[in-house]
């Protein structure tokens, strides 16, 4: 029996990236219903170093839109409806990424649920969240988001041994049967530092592993949209949003990784975030070589 094909996913924030997509795929595809290739999807990340990780025939099979980070940058209706006919225009699956919940999100994502074709998935990054799903909106597939997923992921470290002190929570009963009952049959994870291919095996479950880019951390204070408010309301949460974060990357200057894993590190919004090495791509090979993985994320910083 053949092996299924590795999935493939493409991660997009901004809306401005959706419609760059979508004039993307117009003028690479003869046809409607026309998934991108892996040349294509290279061509539109400009990343050659993905090259390494999609096979020869990869073709993308999911389209992520919306950010796990920030409340925010939940689409608006009409970003939303977009990726869903750019989804179906090529027969992709529909995944909607949210962040960890407040009032306001959750109220969000009930506007939004219908607005969703039946079988899209939802990245949940909270527990509430999934039992939102679970009781409202059943049509609808949750995913485990990265937050959810408790490990060390600091460039830092400075060796392989600080990894075996936080073990996986997906290796806990209590854990599994817990997702069981949301309705989570599949998990996404980042590659930390001093990663083995035995990191992304979660039995029972599918595996997502996202890259090039891993998430450190995250808190409630964009320092990029405090740049131009008064010193008083500097840094300080509650202040309005104009989305500053999509127009501005901060990033360690070249050769500037701290000592230890020695990645370089990228901050946007509230968020920062590590940049895969070669020894991180190539343990990524090797677990979906072992079928450990069964989807690829690919994202922008």
């Amino acid at each position: 029996m053949n092996a299924m094909p590795l999935e493939i996913g493409l991660s997009i924030v901004d809306p401005r990236r959706l419609a760059a997509l979508a004039g993307h795929v117009a003028n690479a595809a003869n046809s409607v219903n026309t998934a991108p290739t892996r040349v294509a999807l290279l061509d539109f990340l400009g990343d050659p170093e993905l090259g390494e990780l999609l096979p020869a025939d990869a073709r993308l099979s999911h389209l992520y839109f919306g950010s796990e980070y920030c409340e925010h940058l939940f689409p608006d209706d009409a970003a939303l409806t977009a990726a869903v006919r750019l989804a179906e225009r090529c027969s992709l699956r529909l995944v909607l990424a949210t962040p960890i919940a407040c009032d306001a999100v959750v109220a969000r994502l009930a506007e939004a649920a219908p607005l969703l074709p039946a079988g899209s998935e939802v990245v949940v990054n909270d527990w509430g969240m999934a039992a939102w799903l679970r009781a409202h909106a059943p049509q609808l597939t949750p995913v485990a988001g990265r937050q959810l997923s408790k490990m060390i992921k600091d460039p830092r470290l400075p060796g392989a041994q600080w990894m075996k002190v936080y073990p996986s929570n997906y290796a806990a009963a209590g854990h599994a049967a817990l997702l069981g009952r949301l309705g989570i049959a599949r998990v996404e994870l980042d590659v930390p530092p001093f990663a083995t291919p035995e990191v992304f095996a979660v039995d029972g479950l599918g595996v997502t592993v996202w890259a090039p880019y891993a998430y450190i951390a995250k808190g409630r204070i964009c320092k990029v949209g405090s740049l131009r408010q008064p010193l008083a309301e500097k840094f300080a949460p509650g202040r309005p949003c104009r989305h500053e974060c999509l127009g501005l990357l901060e990033a360690e200057p070249e050769g500037g990784a701290p000592r230890g894993a020695g990645l370089r590190t990228y901050s946007r919004g509230t968020t920062m975030f590590y940049r895969h090495d070669a020894a991180m791509r190539a343990v990524v090979r090797a677990a979906v070589d072992r079928r450990l993985v069964s989807r690829l994320v690919l994202s922008e910083v």
